[in-house]
Order: structure tokens, then sequence, then C-alpha cells
């Protein structure tokens, strides 16, 4: 991105912008509650603005929620935004295994609440991120320690044969994993908070592991640069369009839209080797985004779209800014719910995605507003403001 390509007032509005959807993350919190209900402090997975209902958010989304609080942290010093953060990471403590008795699930995440069996390791590396990143924003030592955890979690469970674990069943102490040739791009995601860990630290035991995770997503890339849901397309249908596959016709419905922090792997995994063919890859992801996308829908994908042009841009000295500017408002900016007079909706972003035309109450999409699109947006207008990275979703990491 060129310094000189945006105004410092353009610069201020977007900060302004970003800023208003970390308010919608202190905002819509669950503060308002029973001293004796556990739901307290947890973020939302989306609000339904036509009726005030909401979805109380899982362990993937307090870790997105933290990204976008420890930033606007960073970058403002209001304490709000760190005390918000505190008291939703406490979820996240309660869904950490942290019992030495169940060895195998040490330090993994209980996926929804801490009753449940189940813990995606996807979901759960993004909640470890989170944890790493506010761990950066306040000095908190238990933040880094929690991290760590999860991050010996998923060093004593990979394998050279498949990677990452799929899922944790926390109760049965049993682990899953994808098998060949049904490579799944996205899942090796996996190794986001391996390289904020070594980022934060300077260890370098699992580097090896993130290269391998970058190895394996582009075995999913197509020669004209997009990366595909599955190495091996041809024995699966894809399924009802979603939030990050689907979309299109033949063999585009495979293609990501939404890659939900590819980007951050495959650059960390040139940050530690030095190889081009990281860079090329990245190259070309970049090159076909900007001559396909954005569509219509997905509505989250824009923010993390946007994002990764501009990193691979920051990467390879390319100026991917002109395509971005010249779709931030349709696809970004006028998504924003801006003055409606509902704190659970102000600020945040809207374009539920991932179950259809609508969410579990009914309506339309745009009658949601879920954490996914306002932490993929606010990192965007971060990046664009000149005052953060995107934190958790980036290879620079908090400030980098």
């Amino acid at each position: 991105m060129k310094s000189d390509a945006i105004s410092e007032n353009d610069r201020q509005f977007y900060l302004e912008r970003a800023l208003a959807a970390a308010d919608w993350f202190v905002n819509s919190q669950e503060n308002d509650l029973p001293a004796w209900d556990a739901n307290i402090g947890r973020f939302l997975y989306y609000y339904y603005m036509p009726e005030g209902k909401s979805v109380y958010g899982i362990v993937w989304t307090h870790g997105r929620a933290l990204f976008v609080l420890a930033e606007a942290h960073r970058i403002t010093g209001e304490k709000r935004y760190l005390d918000a953060a505190a008291t939703g990471a406490r979820y996240l403590f309660a869904l950490q295994e942290t019992d030495p008795h169940y060895a195998v699930a040490y330090g993994a995440f209980h996926e929804r609440t801490p009753q449940a069996d189940f813990g995606g390791t996807l979901d759960s590396a993004q909640g470890a991120s989170g944890l790493l990143v506010l761990h950066e924003a306040s000095g908190n030592p238990d933040y880094l320690r929690r991290g760590r955890l999860f991050c010996e979690y998923l060093a004593r469970t990979w394998r050279p044969d498949h990677g990452f674990t799929f899922a944790t069943h926390h109760h049965s102490q049993r682990v899953e994993y994808y098998d060949d040739p049904w490579e799944v791009c996205i899942h090796h995601c996996t190794a986001i908070p391996l390289w904020h860990l070594h980022r934060i630290t300077g260890e370098g035991q699992h580097l090896h592991k993130i290269v391998d995770g970058a190895d394996r997503m582009l075995k999913c890339q197509r020669p004209d640069g997009a990366l595909k849901w599955y190495s091996d397309t041809s024995k699966i249908d894809p399924s009802n369009p979603n939030h990050h596959w689907g979309h299109g016709e033949g063999e585009d419905r495979f293609v990501i839209v939404n890659d939900d922090g590819c980007v951050t792997v495959v650059l960390a995994a040139h940050m530690i080797t030095g190889a081009s063919k990281y860079l090329d890859a990245m190259a070309a992801y970049a090159d076909w985004t900007v001559e396909n996308l954005p569509r219509e829908r997905p509505y989250n994908a824009f923010g993390i779209q946007a994002a990764n042009v501009l990193d691979i841009g920051r990467a390879t000295g390319r100026d991917y800014l002109p395509w971005v500017l010249d779709n931030l408002k349709t696809h970004c900016l006028d998504l924003q719910v801006i003055d409606s007079g509902d704190k659970k909706a102000d600020g945040g972003f809207r374009g539920e995605d991932e179950q259809g035309e609508g969410g579990v109450f009914g309506g339309t999409s745009l009658d949601y507003v879920p954490t996914r699109n306002t932490c993929y947006m606010a990192g965007l207008l971060f990046r664009l403001s000149g005052r953060g990275t995107g934190a958790g979703f980036s290879a620079w990491g908090l400030g980098g």
C-alpha cells in the first residue's frame, strides 16, 4: 500500500469506523444478566436486529473479539476496550481444558460451552490467538500461559502424515484427523497461534509445523491462483453456499472466498524459510482475487479478501489498494450499522452467511450483525487507517 495514497482525513475516518466496530463488541457484550448466569461477559455470535435477539458467541467468536479489542486498546489506550476483552477472555478460560487428568485434551478448548464434549481445532486456534494478542496488548502473563498451553496441545497431537487434529473429544479423550486426499485448505490456519507464540517469545520449536501447514494449503491452489476448499474435488458435491465456499458455477463452487487466515500462514512460512514459492503463490492468489472478486455474497468475505491483498502487497511490493478502495463503500462501509440507537447493533457489520438467507430467528441475512463480519471489517479498516494490522489475522501480529 502506498503511504501517500490515502489522505489523513480518510485515514482518520477509517479509524473512527474501526473503533465503532470495537465499540460494538463493548456494547453488545452480555453484562446485564443476573449474577448466577454463566453467560455474563460472553460476546455475541450474532444479533438479530428486528427483534433484539442474540445468539451467544463460542470459542472462535471470542478470539476474534479479542483481536479487535486488543487493537483498539493499543491504538487508543482506552481502558474500556481492555476491560471488555478481559471479561470476555474469562469465558475462554472456562472453555479451556486445564485439568491435567484429561491428558489428551489438556490445553484444548471446548467449542461452545464448558460442558460440551466437542472442540473444533481450527475454531479453538482462533481463541488461542485471541489470548496471545491480548497478552501483547495487556502484558498479562496468564494470557500467554494459556495461549502456550493450547500450542502445546497442537504440538502434542500433530502428526506428520495428517498435520493438525480436526477436533478434540474432551470427555472420551479422543482426537480426530482429516484423512487424505480430503485435504481441507482452511484447516491449516490452525497454525496461526504457533506463529503468534513465536513472534512473542522467539521460540522456534513449532516453526516446521507452520511451514507444513502452508505446504498443505498450497496443494489446494489452482493454476489461476485461487484456493480450493479441498485439494481433490473429484468426489465432492459442494454444500449449500455458506460463508466459505459453494458460490459460483461448476468448479468455482469449490473456491474459497473467505479464507479464514490462510494468507497469514503462508506469509509466515515465507518469513520462516525465505522461500520464494510462498510469495509467488500469494501474489497469484491476490491477482486472482482482484480479478474475480468481490461478489455480493458472502457479505463477510470482502473484509478478509481486502486485508489479504493489502498484506500480500506489503510482502511483495505490489499495490492492490485501488481495488480495495473501489469496493470499500459497497462491500464494507455500507454494511456497517451507524446511529441506529440500538447499542447491540451500532458499529457492527451486517450480513449473516453461514445459515443461508438468514439465521436462526428467520428474517433476511442483512437483519443480522455477526462477529465474523465485524472482526474482518475492523481489521481491514485498522489497516487502511495506517494505525493497525488486523492483529490475529496478520503475519505481523498486533501493531507489527
